[in-house]
């Protein structure tokens, strides 16, 4: 956290010597009330006004003290969790897909929210409170002892006790607010699969597990809460009774030196509020040095996700003119032992069609990841232009490629901004990709560029979000499209429309994943790829694999 504050060093300046004037004056009210008292046990009129007129000045100067105090310290706080939720998001952002997909994104929701939340009330809110409390009692023990250094003796000795006996309790605040948080981020993971999946809830009457599920996932919240506001709750409570000791036992203490000729009565009254700030902070920090520690895990799990980890791949720029090559290609999963990928070798060439064939679960999405760059630890070789993956920058190669999924994200946004996403392009190429998809052929006088989307794309049929997730990729100008069962939620015409404008674009290298053997649609690719087992078992144009009658027939006719 040392380099959040750095980077506010003047606020953080401020901050400093507002809470020094602030709590030198809350010091210098114990004068104020020694005199005022002394003055009156006296009847001294003259003494009296000089008195007001101090009190005139300084309530003024208080208050102004406290005010910039508090802004100070709001700017500087609201900076900082600023600058940590900047950098959580962009280090998440920065991640690469396949360490991006190792967490459940609710987790970085919750992080985002949840954890900023804790380190918010928990640290930076207890850590401006400790400032205050620490510089208070420097100045109030400096007017104790000049008032009567055996009260201040005492007083000191009050305080360790004040100090020493509340931290007894920093590991186990620290255990619970840890316990708070994984709750929290897995009561919002539920949340998410809950309300993501509503359409199945609906369709198969799952209500009552999903009302379950919540409620257990609540209760969880609502014990892990509980059982942090008990310890924090009994910390306080230590704390204050020490507190309250301190400040009868030093009134105690001042009163027996009193009747003992050897303290006034204003001294008296003045020695009461130099205790009372001392004792009252010392509370307020014995409270927060807990919150403060038990702050640690959650924010070691934030930073965590601020960590620019270096790839081991390199800076090349890549480039794709002639063609892909995967040689000797092998990867499995970590959480799997047998590979996903065996040997595979193909050389995909700039601008032809290519459409990769066989059962679920034989690699064929597997094999896209790792022409996209998705993949890390493979075995064997993929290059670009004879260039290794390895040694080429992730963003250059995400430069050179675009992915259709079957199921298509769409923004909250309207119909022209879900296609150039937020980039300049001229209005010329937007047009282009607007007819090359096909997104034109539903426009109309209700529905044009300007139409709001919906959340993912409520407003639109399949088809349409299809079509418009086509146009995203065409309008890049990438030079190679993947269609990852891209159109196997839409109805076959529909489908067939898109997949035939991608197959007449000259300019454009496409790789398709499907499960629709229409043998009109495939012999207009240039090969079938036909996958078995994590391997490619045949290859070649679709009439010349008919011909041979091998592995892709059998599986044509089985599939029929």
């Amino acid at each position: 956290m040392k380099k959040y504050f750095l980077r506010h060093k003047g606020l953080l300046v401020l901050v400093m010597i507002t809470n020094i004037i602030l709590s030198g004056l809350s010091a210098y009210a114990a004068f104020i009330l020694r005199d005022a008292l002394n003055v009156a046990l006296e009847m001294d009129m003259s003494g009296f006004r000089g008195v007001m007129i101090i009190c005139a000045i300084y309530l003024p100067l208080f208050a102004l003290s406290r005010y910039m105090v508090e802004v100070l310290s709001a700017k500087l706080a609201g900076k900082m969790i600023r600058d940590i939720r900047k950098d959580v998001f962009t280090g998440i952002m920065n991640r690469n897909m396949s360490k991006f997909n190792s967490v459940n994104s609710a987790d970085y929701i919750s992080a985002l929210s949840n954890d900023i939340k804790l380190v918010e009330d928990n640290y930076f809110t207890q850590i401006f409170t400790m400032i205050f409390n620490i510089i208070t009692p420097i100045f109030s023990i400096g007017i104790m002892f000049y008032l009567s250094p055996i009260v201040a003796g005492f007083v000191l000795f009050s305080l360790i006790l004040l100090v020493v006996i509340p931290s007894l309790f920093g590991k186990q605040v620290q255990k619970k607010q840890e316990k708070l948080s994984g709750r929290l981020s897995l009561f919002t993971v539920r949340l998410k699969d809950i309300f993501s999946g509503f359409e199945v809830i609906k369709s198969y009457q799952m209500q009552k597990q999903s009302r379950k599920d919540f409620d257990e996932q609540n209760k969880g919240v609502f014990k892990a809460q509980l059982s942090f506001d008990y310890i924090a709750g009994l910390t306080a409570s230590v704390s204050m009774v020490l507190g309250l000791m301190a400040q009868i036992g030093t009134i105690m203490l001042a009163a027996y030196l009193i009747i003992q000729g050897n303290l006034s009565g204003g001294a008296l009254l003045a020695l009461v509020q130099a205790s009372g700030n001392i004792s009252m902070p010392l509370q307020m920090i014995s409270q927060a040095a807990p919150l403060i520690q038990g702050s640690k895990p959650v924010i070691a799990r934030l930073l965590s996700f601020t960590d620019q980890e270096k790839s081991d791949r390199g800076g090349d720029s890549a480039a794709f003119h002639q063609a892909l090559t995967i040689s000797n290609l092998e990867f499995a999963y970590p959480e799997q032992e047998t590979p996903v990928l065996k040997d595979v070798n193909f050389t995909f060439e700039k601008n032809k069609k290519y459409v990769l064939i066989g059962k679920s679960g034989c690699g064929k999405t597997t094999l896209t990841k790792a022409m996209l760059g998705y993949l890390e630890d493979y075995q064997g070789q993929i290059t670009y232009d004879d260039m290794e993956m390895q040694g080429l920058s992730e963003e250059s190669v995400g430069k050179l490629s675009s992915m259709i999924h079957q199921n298509v994200y769409m923004f909250d946004k309207n119909i022209a901004e879900n296609i150039h996403l937020h980039k300049a392009y001229d209005e010329a190429d937007l047009q282009d990709a607007v007819v090359d998809s096909g997104v034109s052929l539903f426009l109309n006088e209700e529905k044009n560029l300007q139409t709001e989307v919906g959340e993912n794309g409520s407003n639109l049929s399949g088809g349409q979000r299809q079509r418009i997730a086509v146009a995203r990729a065409l309008i890049q100008k990438k030079p190679l499209m993947i269609l990852d069962e891209g159109t196997s939620a839409i109805d076959r015409q529909t489908a067939k429309d898109i997949e035939s404008r991608l197959l007449e674009r000259q300019d454009l290298t496409l790789v398709t994943i499907t499960h629709a053997l229409d043998g009109d649609l495939l012999r207009q690719y240039d090969e079938v790829i036909y996958m078995e087992d994590g391997t490619i078992a045949e290859h070649g144009h679709f009439d010349a694999l008919l011909e041979k009658d091998g592995r892709f027939s059998n599986f044509l006719a089985l599939s029929a």
